[in-house]
């Protein structure tokens, strides 16, 4: 998939050394994490109110800030593109790298948050509700989601770009 939509988006796609290359990787990646995640948070959003789960609702919102951090994603790759100017002679690249720090610190913070919520749940417990749509949805989200992850490690080990392997 990632040669298909690479070949379709990306002139000279094999030139990963290219800033140009890299820059257009980057972009593909960030729109395809945001097209991505907003479907997952949509289906987990209707998948959460149709069940009354906020387990599912809280993890629709979960996608949603997923969707931010491949914007995140987006702005270094692009930012990292520019031109040398006389403030940076030797380019923007390392922007990429603070991107890739802004995600991962995001993904920690989600973390922290969803250990907190977790152990709140833990004390505080509500009644679970079983629904066939919510485990497809969910079941589909997975899948989504160990896709995205297997498309974003293969481009960051391809591009040897820290942002992609933090996304």
């Amino acid at each position: 998939m990632i040669t298909f939509l690479a070949s379709l988006f990306i002139k000279d796609r094999r030139n990963y050394d290219s800033p140009a290359v890299r820059q257009a990787y980057g972009v593909l990646s960030g729109a395809v994490g945001i097209g991505l995640n907003i479907l997952l948070f949509l289906g987990k959003w209707i998948a959460g109110t149709l069940s009354g789960s906020i387990a599912i609702t809280a993890d629709a919102f979960n996608n949603l800030s997923a969707a931010g951090s491949s914007i995140i994603t987006l702005i270094g790759f692009r930012l990292s593109g520019q031109a040398p100017d006389p403030e940076h002679p030797f380019g923007h690249g390392r922007i990429e790298y603070i991107s890739g720090l802004i995600v991962a610190a995001a993904i920690i913070v989600m973390g922290v948050e969803l250990f907190r919520s977790s152990v709140a749940r833990i004390f505080n417990p509500d009644e679970m509700y079983f629904s066939i749509l919510s485990v497809i949805i969910l079941v589909g989200s997975i899948l989504m989601k160990t896709w995205m992850f297997l498309f974003n490690r293969s481009l960051g080990k391809r591009l040897d770009s820290a942002a992609m392997l933090a996304t």
